[in-house]
């Protein structure tokens, strides 16, 4: 029996990448174990505590990360009197890799389903700004889709996030929004000249459908400069 110092690899798979662990693990004595009566798991089968092989807790913790079901194979049950190692086991890893994929395949589905909610979301297709007498600007958003829906938009200033302009709307069909934007509330109290970075932000606003909640989408953003003198 070996017990894990603190710059032991065993106490510090944090620290490795999937490849890297994998090599970790395979450089492991297959031998060095933890043992029931010295783990502090003591009572846990009102006999001993849990046993286990180094290595194959190594493997086990590749496989809770990858879900590898073929690494099981290296994983190997340590049976003792004192202590119980089916949380090592063949079976244990398994029903690890098991609940990985799981895991994976219902995101996938989730994905694919959330991918088709929001197929055909109108979008920004084009944005013109024109300079307005007294260095006023307007600004042009001219959008595409066939999503019917509710969206946002929002003509924002990116240096401090100001939301300058902010709408939202049902659409079912391909419009243009005007906005005009007065000298004061772009330049402020900036010293001139200055450049100001904008946005134009556009958001699908997906409903919820089952057990899937609300949630807002981005479809689009514009940036332009706006100069002043």
């Amino acid at each position: 029996m070996a017990q894990a110092s603190d710059d032991d690899p065993a106490n510090h798979y944090d620290r490795y990448t999937n490849a890297q662990l994998e090599a970790v693990c395979e450089a492991m004595s297959p031998t060095r174990y933890i043992s029931g009566l010295a783990d502090g798991g003591w009572g846990t089968l009102g006999i001993g505590g849990k046993t286990y092989y180094y290595r194959s807790a190594c493997y086990m913790e590749l496989v809770r990360r990858t879900g590898r079901a073929e690494l099981c194979a290296k994983v190997v049950e340590r049976r003792s009197l004192w202590g119980d190692g089916s949380n090592h086991s063949p079976k244990a890893c398994a029903e690890v890799a098991a609940a990985y994929q799981a895991r994976e395949k219902q995101s996938a589905q989730e994905l694919a389903t959330f991918k088709s909610s929001v197929e055909g979301a109108f979008r920004i297709s084009e944005l013109q700004v024109q300079v307005l007498p007294g260095g006023h600007w307007q600004v042009e958003v001219h959008t595409e889709g066939q999503r019917s829906g509710t969206y946002q938009l929002q003509l924002v200033k990116v240096r401090d996030g100001t939301v300058l302009r902010q709408e939202t709307l049902s659409m079912n069909r391909s419009e243009s929004f005007t906005w005009e934007l007065s000298r004061a509330e772009v330049v402020g109290g900036t010293s001139l000249p200055n450049i100001f970075p904008m946005a134009v932000r556009m958001s699908y606003l997906v409903p919820a459908s089952g057990s899937r909640p609300a949630a807002e989408h981005s479809t689009g953003i514009r940036n332009f400069t706006l100069s002043a003198e």
